[in-house]
């Protein structure tokens, strides 16, 4: 008995075909209300939203402004580099999205390392995601600076996915009903844990995939 490899494309390779996509299309439908809701006040300066950022309203701004480039850049890019359309501003959307995210974390990672709004709690679970952040993009650079495109594609859409948590952790921040106590901030850890876990297991779907036999 003889091992072949099948012509046929199997579900692995078709997953890391068109993911890129889906992340770009489900990232965007979902992310925008939220940033709508959570960062547009912010960026034109909303009374009630510097009131809640009094003494690191300035940060939260700049946060806002970078992590609004991160988003859509990020997005940009992994479209770019999916369908290989207009791929010369593909380093130009890259480069964008990893400065911008840089500023984003390092601000985001900055200010629940000094609680400033004296909530452990929340601090903690965003804190480790800007580190998780830094830490996937820094893999992302690392792989493309030495020609490794297929680990950078990997790293970089890990970086996007987490950079999609930034906003789910936003929202889950502000539901409209009560939690029970303790569950904001187990569910504050789940809302980038699991997408991360979910991603791995896409991106190494091929690594468990066996072979047919003729």
């Amino acid at each position: 008995m003889s091992t072949v490899v099948s012509s046929e494309p199997s579900l692995a390779s078709m997953i890391g075909r068109h993911a890129p996509a889906g992340f770009f299309i489900a990232a965007l439908v979902t992310a925008v209300p939220v940033w709508w809701i959570v960062a547009i006040p912010i960026l034109t300066g909303a009374q009630v939203r510097i009131e809640a950022h009094h003494g690191h309203a300035l940060w939260t701004y700049a946060h806002a402004v970078s992590g609004t480039v991160m988003l859509f850049s990020g997005a940009a890019a992994l479209w770019i580099g999916w369908t290989r359309k207009a791929f010369r501003f593909h380093r130009l959307a890259g480069g964008a999205y990893l400065l911008a995210g840089l500023q984003t974390a390092v601000i985001a990672l900055g200010l629940n390392v000094l609680d400033v709004h004296a909530d452990v709690a929340s601090a903690a679970p965003t804190g480790a995601l800007a580190a998780a952040w830094l830490l996937a993009a820094a893999m992302a650079f690392r792989a493309i600076r030495n020609r490794r495109i297929e680990s950078h594609k990997h790293w970089v859409i890990r970086s996007y996915v987490l950079t999609w948590s930034f906003v789910f952790c936003r929202a889950v921040g502000r539901l409209p009903f009560d939690l029970p106590e303790g569950a904001g901030t187990s569910l504050m850890w789940l809302t980038w844990i699991v997408p991360v876990l979910v991603c791995e297991a896409l991106l190494q779907w091929s690594q468990g995939s066996g072979r047919r036999t003729a």
